[in-house]
């Protein structure tokens, strides 16, 4: 598959496609005006328009939905040179995106004004499908091409990585990894067996811990559950029969039992702590108001009444005495007051107890000295209900114990399973009988090296959890030692094109494509390594039926490699002397 030409209704500046190099050139007509920009013009865009009609599904981010009114009545039109000699027109609007028409040709034709065509107005996934037959690739057959039409349509966003283009950036792995495997000549379907089998794993323990969470269970617990439930059960059996044959004996001695042995009891041993609580309580609220005191002047008038002499010292003594017994007295009346608390608090729980235990008493003697057997009947009920209800939540936890033990047994088949898929992936990558790899490693290798005077490797490995790891080096000239050059932006975007390269190269006899568009190829490149490079691509594109489009700005092509460029070759020119000079003719 080629690119043929591309043109619309509209506005447009349409472009017929060379058989082999390509150069969409940017061109800067006024260097001295400093509101000029030779980055604006359309060379990224093209890449836009390209994949949008090869299908490509719009979002909101799309120029034509961004800029919707700007491309309001465009109809474009696609013709792309098909491996069986074809050519093939794809008609898309931007008006109605989902409604997509086809047309094979013999030969190269302009189809503008076409009324007739194979396939009119498709929905969007039978387009796809449709599009997918006429390629009719014979590799990677599982897939649909939209899965590795984007490695050759290489916009700027997608030199950070050689292995993971943009769009799987914020997927999963599964989402490209397997792909990457398959075109590397690899069995994709080990990955997809390798994630799924990781998933279920995943989602099993995820619901194990749900349900450990929800009836707070413990695998160990199985025996001490069964044993509850055992006595559960017997006592529904018996208490139903006692209901079945309106029975009552049985339950009403359960409840003369526990209103003699257990209520009364209590409440006897309440009463009396209550009593003693109470005595102790007013003795000491009386003592609280019991005061020593001495009036030395009511003693002077008993001594002077008595016509006896009341010494000086004995006066002194008295007050001694007096200021004693103030002390004492107010030592006591703090330990009282304690006292006091502490036996209120007692009293109130005891009261609170007693209060309990009465309403116990008086439920029981109600059951007991009720003569309703209906009544009776409903309390038993009330009891069945209860102890049904005891027993279904044990048995549903004795049910998720086993739910448990399920999952796990699983989750050991899913273990074993994956570590015979890991012993699969580990046995194929290094087992070196796929041809295809090594012919992509040799080519990669071979495409670098020429245009850097390094080597460089492709690699892959398996991490910790046996997930493959697809890896690029930029080695020393021992081709083991990995040098930092190979983290550089230059060095990034040139080891992705050598890739993409690489692997045209190594399927240019099968059914594939047999285009790259690099957006940018040639930016930040040294100029020796930019006259290596399309060299190599010019040697390529004749030797293995390759096409290869580039984008760049005039400036960044060297002078004497831009004079080799035929006008065929320079497929597209873009300026920036106004409007006119722009991919679609105007600014937005």
């Amino acid at each position: 598959m080629k690119l043929s030409q591309l043109y619309a209704n509209k506005s447009f500046k349409n472009i017929v496609f060379n058989d082999g190099l390509n150069l969409v050139l940017a061109k800067v007509t006024k260097k001295l005006d400093l509101n000029k920009d030779s980055h604006n013009l359309g060379k990224t865009r093209l890449i836009d328009v390209i994949d949008f009609m090869l299908l490509k599904e719009v979002n909101e981010e799309h120029i034509f939905k961004k800029y919707k009114e700007k491309f309001s009545g465009y109809t474009f039109f696609l013709e792309i040179l098909l491996n069986s000699g074809d050519y093939l027109t794809i008609k898309r609007s931007v008006d109605s995106p989902t409604k997509i028409s086809f047309k094979v040709t013999k030969i190269s034709s302009n189809l503008l004004s076409e009324e007739t065509w194979d396939k009119t107005n498709l929905a969007f996934k039978n387009a796809e499908s449709s599009l997918n037959e006429y390629l009719a690739f014979d590799i990677l057959k599982q897939y649909l091409y939209r899965k590795s039409v984007t490695y050759f349509l290489r916009s700027q966003k997608d030199y950070n990585d050689v292995f993971q283009l943009s769009k799987f950036a914020k997927g999963k792995d599964i989402d490209w990894k397997p792909f990457m495997f398959d075109l590397l000549g690899f069995k994709g379907e080990l990955l997809y067996e390798k994630y799924e089998t990781d998933i279920k794993i995943s989602e099993q323990k995820t619901f194990i811990n749900g349900l450990k969470n929800k009836f707070a269970v413990d695998t160990e617990e199985v025996d001490k559950i069964k044993g509850a439930i055992d006595l559960k059960t017997t006592e529904q059996k018996e208490l139903q029969g006692q209901i079945d044959n309106f029975n009552f004996y049985q339950q009403e001695r359960k409840l003369n039992k526990e209103l003699v042995e257990d209520v009364e009891k209590h409440i006897s041993e309440l009463n009396t702590g209550e009593y003693n609580l109470e005595f102790d309580l007013d003795k000491t609220k009386q003592s609280f108001s019991l005061n020593i005191s001495f009036d030395i002047e009511q003693l002077k008038r008993i001594y002077e009444e008595a016509k006896i002499i009341f010494p000086d010292n004995l006066v002194k003594d008295f007050k001694d005495l007096e200021e004693f017994n103030k002390r004492i007295t107010e030592e006591r009346n703090k330990f009282l007051e304690e006292k006091i608390i502490s036996l209120t608090k007692q009293l109130k729980s005891i009261r609170q107890k007693l209060q309990s235990y009465n309403d116990k008493r008086n439920k029981i003697l109600s059951v007991l000295q009720d003569k309703d057997s209906f009544k009776k009947f409903k309390s038993y009920q009330i009891d069945l209900t209860k102890i049904e209800g005891e027993l279904a939540r044990l048995e549903e936890k004795l049910s998720s114990i086993d739910k448990i033990e399920i999952f796990n047994q699983e989750i050991r088949k899913h273990n074993e399973t994956l570590e015979k898929i890991k012993g699969e992936i580990q046995s194929v990558i290094r087992t070196n009988d796929n041809q295809n790899y090594i012919e992509i490693k040799r080519l990669f290798h071979n495409i670098f090296k020429h245009i850097f005077n390094v080597p460089a490797i492709i690699f892959i490995g398996q991490n910790g959890q046996g997930n493959i790891e697809f890896k690029v080096d930029v080695t020393k000239a021992n081709e083991i030692e990995t040098t930092a050059e190979g983290e550089g932006n230059s060095y990034k975007k040139m080891l992705c094109i050598s890739f993409d390269l690489a692997v045209l190269v190594a399927y240019h006899k099968n059914s594939f494509y047999r285009f790259v568009y690099h957006d940018g190829a040639l930016e930040g490149l040294d100029n020796r390594k930019k006259v290596n490079f399309i060299n190599l691509v010019r040697e390529y594109c004749t030797k293995y039926n390759l096409q290869y489009i580039f984008t760049s700005i005039e400036d960044d092509v060297p002078i004497e490699m831009l004079k080799t460029f035929t006008e065929k070759e320079i497929c597209l020119k873009l300026n920036d002397s106004g409007d006119s000079g722009k991919l679609f003719e105007f600014s937005f």
